[in-house]
Order: structure tokens, then C-alpha cells, then sequence
């Protein structure tokens, strides 16, 4: 958006102000509707389009703490004839209830209402025929069109499906990209690994995520409501790993045979053999299919106590050490875990996984023994469990979704620092190298984080764990407290947004801290090391607003807008420790008064150029040495006049003989001119 543009937005500042997204679609604050409210404290309003468009819309106003998707939303927009919500524009726009801008989505509105109000809540159950008929049947063009674009919708459950009119004989499935992926799941619409992760740490999966969520909504519809409401969260994710997902869900309920295996193929835990698109439309055609049920953990000949309970398999015990950072630390300490598992499970391969774990963070060296510790034990969670996601202390996430579980958890400090230990330690690399088959995203992820490394070990200003913030998440808003009433997730938004920060006076601060550093520094191409370099002299005020001045000019000169004079004016005035340097008075008070003409222009980069120019300040040294010499030789006269120097009597007969001299030398030039004179006349 353009500084006028933005200027324009931010007077409307009352609760009646006009709130446009994308100069067509007017939000109406006034009016909220909370039945189309997203999770997490996404709130739904009424929206109209300014051209007359007939069809009744709703704007979703997104948080600016969490990112929505937004990567994904123009190949969403496309999904217009699908049965789901798909976006029709967003933007950023003026809230007036926040009195700040906010990132806002404009959607149809569904034709009825939810199917389950909420996912506590319960309904009258569905007949199979009616699920088929209703549900599967419409959706089943949906899946096939996430499946082929390798998009995932990851917010398939009972409470985000929509009647998609009065007559309850169709359904559509409501938005997915206000927030994270997954992150609104109830966990049990996700597979095991995925239910083992923090919300946040989720990721967005594959398609066969999707397929997986399909299956429970199906069981749910089918038994008007969750069917495993009496289990706890960790419950039932302790039951899917020892008994599968398919017993652990469906217990006693009475189904068709062939609702049975169609639910056998959607639970079924191991991704490559869950069904798919192709597998669904056999099915639907008529074809009977025999769905391949993973297999169970081995189950070892001695139970393993740990923490009041006994276990018969690996997963799940690594699951209960992973919720039990402390008491898992202890297991460690001793050699009975390795032990139980070479001889209770007979799986040499898993004990020398748990023993390499132990000598390789041995090797690694350095730290605190409560760090090596950990850095162990989350090694070993691994080797228990390869397919569990990552465990490090109070993190758990996929690796998929460990950038996002960053982002979401940043401002708690003490998990920032989790974050930050367990990357600078490698262990993304470590489960990723533990994987028995090596994908290419896989590859990425792991040559990405071997990067995050360089950068959370630069404790500098455009480095840190700022800069791992917006290099994880290329969409993420910056979170500069300059920035609390903007939303500012391109570089192109970051020098509007301080030209009307500019505009409206707030210039008690640098228009620089450390997350807007890290911002640039991570959405650059090349990153200002000229710049950073001087922002690291924070003691002294010339080098570092020089810096400062230099970062926004790289900025302006990269994404523009090449007009910034209230932003140029904050500038110049952050450029005077720097003109007070110069020596000469008349030159300084000359620069200022270009310094302000050039404000006036809005470009930076003529201010940089005023202040660090090397012929300007070399003529002033120049200027400055020649001014000390004279003052030297002025100095110097002076104390030899205050000396007595003209009184001294060597110098006074030193004087007079010179005097004589000349005195002697004019009387006999005059004496030969008269004797010339006369001889002529």
C-alpha cells in the first residue's frame, strides 16, 4: 500500500470509519457474526461488496501475534466451484476497534450452519447412507483437487463443515488459513504423530493428513458427536499407538461392513497405506477393498515402569518420557533402558540406537551437563520412536511444523531459549537423519537449519533469534513494538508503515530495533552487512544512526517507495551526531540546510551520501590541519610577543643595526642621485 494510500487508511479512526479490503469490499465492524467466528479469537464480521455483488459475504480479522496462511490463499482463491470456503480477497486494512491495521479475509458465507456447533458438542447421529450421500460423495472433488496441487486443507472436523443450504443435502467445508495448519485440530482428527505434537507444531502435513481427518469426521457424523469423549487428550493418543487408531476410535460402534472398511482405510496409521482419492471412488463405485491395517509395536516380554505405569512397547513409552521431560531424565541415567530394549524387545537395533545417542552427544562436548542431558534424551526419544515428532523439554513438533511452533512461541522467553538450544544443537538434523527413507523436502529442511545455526550464533543486531524468526517464516508479521498497530509482513509495507509512524509524531524512538533488523536482514536478497556493522556501536551515536539511516536507505532502495519525507525528516535529525563531527561551523550549518531540503524529497540515500561522503570529510580534515597550523603559528607569536621578544636588547641591537643599515643604504642612494642630478643640469 502506498504512504497516501495508508495516510488515508489510519484517519479513519472512529468505529463508523470505512474499512475497505482491496478497494471493493466493505467490512462492517458493527456488525460481528459469531457463528462464523474462526478458533483462535479469529472474529467474523458482515461484509458487502461495494459493486453490488448479491451473494451475502463475511471478513475474517486475523491476529497479528499469529500468521495466517497467506502462502496459500491465492491457489485456494481458485477452489470456487469446490464445496469449501475459499478466500475471494484479503489485505491489510485500518480496524477500527483495534484502532490498528490488520491482516482481513473476505469469503462467502455458507448457505446454513455448522453441523456440530462445537466439537463438544453433540447431534443426533447420521445414517451411513446419509454420510455417504451428504458428505463423502460432494467432498471426494475436493480431495482430488488438494491431492493433485500437493496443498493440504489440515482443518477437516465436524464443527468446520457447513450445510451448504436450507435444504441439508449438501455440505461445503469452512476456511483453513486464518491461523496455522492444524492448529485448531482437536487432536483427534490428527494422526498419531501429529496428536503428539504442540497445535502449533503441526505443520501442513500431506494430503494423507487430510484423508486421516476425513475418516474421523465420518465416525463422528456417523456417532452424532466425538466418540471417544470419555478419554483424555494424552488417552487417546496412548491408545492409538498401542491399540491403532481404528481400534481406539471405533471401539463397540455397530457399522456396516463396508463402513468398516472404508473407516479401516482412512485410520489406518501408516501414511503409505491410507487411503486415497482412488481409493475412495472404488470404494464409492462399488468395489470391495481389503485396507492394509499397519502393524503394531512389538510388544516386549517385560513391562517398563516409568512414572507409575508399566509399558509393553517402545512408543508409547517414548511418548510418556517425552510429557515427562524430569523423570525421563532419570531413566536415562542408567543403562536400563538400553537394556530392557535389547532384551525384553530383542531390537539390537533400537538399543544401539539408544547407545550411539549416548557417545554422540559425548562427542559433541561444550555445555552444561544439564544440557548434554538433554540434548541425550531427546536423541533417545528419537531412537525409541522414529516417527514420533521432535521432543526437546516442553517442545514437541513436527519437523515440518517446528518453524511455525517458533514463531507461535517466540515472545514466551523461556521457550524462545528451547527453540534456539535445540536448533543450535542440530537435533532437526538428528531426526532427520534418523528417518529410514530420506525425502527431498526432508533434505531442504535439514540444509536450512544447518543456516539458522550461523544465524542464532551472531548475538549482533540483524542476526540472532530475530532473524531465525522471519528466515523460518517468510510470511511471518514483524513484531517490532513499533509495529504493534501495523501489520507489516513484506518488506514493500516496512517504510510506509514508518513513514506514518513518522507522520504522526512518534519519533521518540530509532525507527530501527532488533526484530525490524532481523525482518530486513531475512526478506533481503543480500543483507546490508555495511549496515549491521555500524549498528553494532550502539556506543556511539554518529556510527550507530548512521547505520541506521543506511538500513532504511538499502530498504528504500530495494522495495521502495522512493517518497518518505516524514520519514526522511526523522532521519536527518538522527544524522546530527555525524554533521557535529565535521569541524568547520560554516560547513556544518551548510549541511543541515541540505540535509532538510533533501528530507524534504524523501530520499535516504542522498541523506547517507551527504553525511558519509569521503571527499566532503577529507576536505574538512584538510581544511581543519591547515586551521591548527595557522593557530599554532598565531599561538606561538603571541607568547613570543608576551616573552618580550621586541624587548630583549640582543634584539633591540639586532634591530638597530638593521635599521642603520637601511637608514645608511637610503642617505647614499639619495647622496648618488643628487651628484647625478647636478653633473646633468
Amino acid at each position: 500500500m502506498s504512504s497516501q494510500a495508508r495516510q488515508a487508511d489510519v484517519k479513519g479512526g472512529d468505529q463508523s470509519a470505512l474499512v475497505l479490503v482491496a478497494d471493493r469490499y466493505r467490512i462492517h465492524p458493527e456488525q460481528p457474526i459469531p457463528a462464523l467466528d474462526a478458533p483462535g479469537g479469529v472474529k467474523a464480521y458482515s461484509a458487502s461488496d461495494e459493486r453490488g455483488a448479491p451473494k451475502a459475504l463475511f471478513a475474517l480479522v486475523c491476529r497479528t501475534d499469529v500468521a495466517p496462511r497467506t502462502e496459500v490463499l491465492t491457489q485456494f482463491s481458485r477452489f470456487n466451484r469446490l464445496p469449501m470456503t475459499s478466500p475471494l480477497r484479503w489485505g491489510v486494512a485500518y480496524w477500527p476497534p483495534a484502532q490498528a491495521r490488520r491482516f482481513i479475509i473476505v469469503l462467502h458465507q455458507p448457505g446454513g450452519e455448522r453441523i456440530l456447533p462445537s466439537p463438544e458438542a453433540t447431534i443426533d447421529p447420521w445414517r451411513e447412507d446419509r454420510v455417504v450421500r451428504v458428505v463423502m460423495n460432494p467432498l471426494l472433488p475436493m480431495f482430488k483437487e488438494l491431492g493433485d496441487r500437493l496443498l493440504t486443507h489440515r482443518s477437516i472436523r465436524a464443527d468446520n463443515l457447513f450445510f451448504a443450504d436450507g435444504t441439508r443435502e449438501s455440505v461445503l467445508l469452512g476456511e483453513c488459513f486464518s491461523g496455522p495448519p492444524a492448529m485448531a485440530q482437536p487432536s483427534i482428527y490428527e494422526p498419531i504423530d501429529s496428536a503428539m505434537s504442540m497445535p502449533e507444531g503441526r505443520g501442513h502435513g500431506s494430503p494423507a493428513d487430510d484423508f486421516y481427518a476425513l475418516g474421523v469426521l465420518i465416525l463422528v457424523l456417523i456417532c452424532g458427536g466425538n466418540p471417544v469423549a470419555h478419554l483424555s487428550e494424552q488417552e487417546i493418543v496412548e491408545s492409538k499407538i498401542s491399540k491403532g487408531s481404528y481400534a481406539t476410535l471405533v471401539g463397540e460402534t455397530r457399522l456396516s461392513l463396508p463402513m468398516v472398511e472404508v473407516l479401516r482405510g482412512l485410520l489406518c496409521d501408516d501414511p503409505e497405506e491410507r487411503w486415497r482419492h482412488d481409493d475412495l471412488q472404488l470404494w464409492l463405485n462399488g468395489r470391495h477393498l481389503s485396507p492394509k491395517q499397519a502393524l503394531l509395536p512389538p510388544k516386549a516380554a517385560r513391562l517398563f515402569p516409568f512414572e507409575g505405569a508399566e509399558y509393553n512397547n517402545a512408543p508409547a513409552l517414548s511418548n510418556a518420557m517425552g510429557r515427562n521431560w524430569q523423570a525421563a531424565l532419570q531413566v536415562i541415567r542408567s543403562n536400563d533402558l538400553e537394556s530392557w530394549i535389547r532384551r525384553s524387545l530383542s531390537d539390537d537395533v533400537c538399543a544401539n540406537a539408544v547407545g550411539s545417542a549416548t557417545q554422540s552427544v559425548i562427542g559433541i562436548g561444550g555445555g552444561a551437563v544439564n544440557s548434554l542431558e538433554d540434548r541425550l534424551l531427546s536423541r533417545v526419544l528419537v531412537a525409541l520412536d522414529h516417527q514420533a515428532p521432535l521432543r526437546y523439554k516442553q517442545v514437541a513438533a513436527r519437523i515440518q511444523g517446528l518453524a511455525t511452533a517458533f514463531a507461535v512461541n517466540y515472545h514466551d522467553d523461556k521457550r524462545r531459549q528451547t527453540f534456539a538450544e535445540l536448533m543450535i544443537d542440530k537435533l532437526p538434523q538428528h531426526w532427520i537423519e534418523a528417518q529410514p527413507q530420506t525425502r527431498a523436502d526432508m533434505v531442504a529442511f535439514a540444509r536450512t537449519y544447518d543456516l539458522i545455526i550461523l544465524q542464532l550464533t551472531k548475538p549482533r543486531i540483524g542476526y540472532g533469534a530475530e532473524r531465525a524468526l522471519y528466515s523460518l517464516n517468510p510470511s511471518w508479521p514483524c513484531q517490532s513494538p513499533l509495529l504493534r498497530n501495523d501489520y507489516v509482513a513484506d518488506l514493500d509495507d516496512l517504510l510506509p508503515a514508518l513513514e506514518q509512524l513518522a507522520r504522526d509524531g512518534k519519533t521518540e524512538r530509532l525507527p530501527i530495533d532488533w526484530h525490524i533488523a532481523g525482518f530486513v536482514s531475512a526478506r533481503m536478497k543480500s543483507a546490508p552487512d555495511r549496515a549491521f556493522t555500524e549498528l553494532t556501536h550502539d556506543d556511539d551515536a554518529k556510527v550507530f544512526n548512521l547505520g541506521v539511516v543506511r538500513l532504511l536507505a538499502e530498504v528504500q532502495a530495494a522495495a521502495g517507495p522512493q517518497h518518505l519525507p516524514y520519514l526522511a525528516a526523522w532521519c536527518a535529525a538522527l544524522l546530527q551526531p555525524a554533521v557535529a563531527e565535521f569541524r568547520n561551523r560554516t560547513r556544518r550549518e551548510q549541511m543541515m540546510a541540505v540535509l532538510r531540503d533533501l528530507a524534504a524529497k524523501g530520499n535516504l540515500a542522498a541523506l547517507v551520501e551527504m553525511v558519509d561522503n569521503p571527499q566532503r570529510r577529507s576536505a574538512d580534515e584538510e581544511g581543519f590541519r591547515h586551521a591548527k597550523a595557522e593557530f599554532a603559528s598565531l599561538v606561538e607569536q603571541m607568547n613570543w610577543l608576551r616573552n618580550g621578544g621586541l624587548t630583549k636588547p640582543a634584539v633591540v641591537r639586532a634591530s638597530a643595526r638593521e635599521a642603520s643599515s637601511i637608514v645608511s643604504s637610503v642617505i647614499a642612494a639619495v647622496t648618488v642621485l643628487l651628484i647625478t642630478l647636478n653633473s646633468v643640469f
